[in-house]
């Protein structure tokens, strides 16, 4: 069957308006949060919304501080004191104060670190015990920049993953383990 030109345009108008509704449909397990002044869609239907939204509160308060902020009082509550951080290549660190140690040396950088969560890549898995919730692992990408002292403007200087595994301790959620990997340089 051969189409007119008219019809050509009527059916390429339908494929466009369906497509664009269905992207722009949400489906019933799917979450709409902010997070920066910026919304992020989920489909969490593995995790209940309430732990996702706390660890990755919690996961962006202590790289906020931490890291942006270099204020390492953030690492003393959230961490637990057998703490245990892997780095792809940096090794590995086996106490909570050495853990701190490693990370106050941002203080001493020749510029100034940021460490940006990628939007979207956040994802959380609860773990259980006879079905009584005990940690939870959050896995997600980020990316590092730096801003020299001058008028340079800043630049990426790398970017990774990130699997960490939160522990209830007391009612508390902490960091157990850290895994940092698949660090690349930016292309």
């Amino acid at each position: 069957m051969i189409r007119t030109n008219y019809q050509n345009y009527f059916f390429s108008l339908f494929l466009i308006l369906t497509i664009t509704a269905c992207k722009n449909e949400k489906t019933e397990n799917e979450t709409t949060e902010q997070v920066h002044a910026r919304t992020e869609i989920h489909n969490d239907d593995h995790v209940d919304l309430s732990l996702f939204k706390l660890l990755k509160s919690r996961d962006s308060l202590m790289f906020e501080r931490s890291y942006n902020q270099v204020d390492m009082s953030v690492l003393e509550e959230m961490a637990t004191d057998d703490l245990e951080f892997y780095h792809d290549q940096a090794g590995a660190t086996y106490t909570k104060a050495d853990f701190i140690k490693g990370a106050s040396g941002l203080a001493d950088l020749s510029y100034k670190a940021r460490r940006e969560l990628v939007e979207g890549s956040t994802k959380v898995f609860p773990m259980y015990n006879n079905g009584e919730l005990y940690a939870a692992i959050l896995s997600a990408e980020h990316r590092f920049y730096a801003k020299e002292p001058n008028e340079k403007p800043e630049y990426l200087t790398s970017s990774a993953k990130y699997t960490t595994l939160w522990v209830l301790v007391d009612d508390e959620w902490k960091m157990s383990r850290i895994y940092s990997f698949d660090h690349r340089s930016p292309e």
